[in-house]
């Protein structure tokens, strides 16, 4: 008798048990069930019918769109941001990029592009470089008001990419002193030695620099002195803390 009432406590309590395992997995397999109507409902409504481009100047809109490789009639679920992104990222051109999506059927690039800071002259080629130093477009001739860098090798450049070494470290210290300066426009910076940097003004003058240690503050004595007036075609800021004009 014992062993009849254990037996009959144990079966109803196997039979609880597979009743609730057979509601949990009808239950889940009608949420998988609802869960793929809606994502195929929201696949064929939401679909790329626009796709808008900001803040680019020099790269057209079709170009980016071309890049990122969004097709018009593309489900925006299934769309990866970060994966459009990164392929827009590879133009020498695209300093950042943020693309999102807009439901129901629009994708927004938004572009921020490089801005030159300066030109490189190489090998009569000319490259545009931003403040951080990258190669980022080349052209016919120097850009306007801007300064020409000289004393690279064109072997020494990579599109979409800093200018390394001495140099590169050289250069992005200079670049980012003279963005803080903006009455001085220097002519020309010359490069070949990173430790006797030499600048030549738009009236040509020859200034020795030196190296890079305290270029802001060698700049603003240059600066102060073409403002006042000063004469002299050999001016020399080495000691980074007075100019010396030099007999010729």
């Amino acid at each position: 008798m014992r062993g009849r009432s254990r037996l009959s406590l144990v079966q109803p309590r196997a039979r609880r048990r597979r009743r609730r395992f057979l509601k949990a997995a009808a239950l889940l397999v009608v949420f998988l069930g609802a869960g793929l109507l809606l994502f195929k409902a929201g696949e064929a409504c939401c679909r790329v019918k626009e796709i808008a481009v900001t803040g680019n100047v020099r790269l057209s809109s079709a170009e980016l769109i071309e890049q990122s490789g969004i097709r018009k009639g593309t489900s925006l679920l299934l769309l990866q941001d970060d994966s459009i992104e990164q392929k827009l990222a590879l133009l020498p051109e695209v300093r950042a990029v943020e693309v999102r999506r807009r439901f129901p059927s629009t994708v927004q690039i938004t572009v921020e592009e490089r801005t030159a800071a300066a030109s490189l002259l190489a090998q009569n080629r000319f490259w545009l470089l931003d403040r951080e130093g990258v190669v980022f477009a080349e052209q016919a001739h120097p850009a306007e008001n801007l300064p020409v860098i000289t004393g690279v090798e064109e072997d020494e450049l990579g599109m979409g990419q800093a200018l390394a070494g001495e140099k590169g470290a050289a250069l992005r210290v200079f670049l980012e002193a003279l963005s803080r300066l903006p009455l001085l426009e220097p002519a020309e910076l010359n490069l070949s030695d990173p430790a006797g940097l030499v600048l030549y003004t738009g009236d040509g003058r020859k200034v020795l620099l030196g190296d890079s240690e305290m270029i802001e503050e060698k700049l603003a004595l240059l600066q102060a002195f073409l403002q006042e007036g000063g004469t002299g075609r050999l001016l020399d800021l080495r000691a980074g803390d007075r100019l010396v004009v030099l007999a010729e």
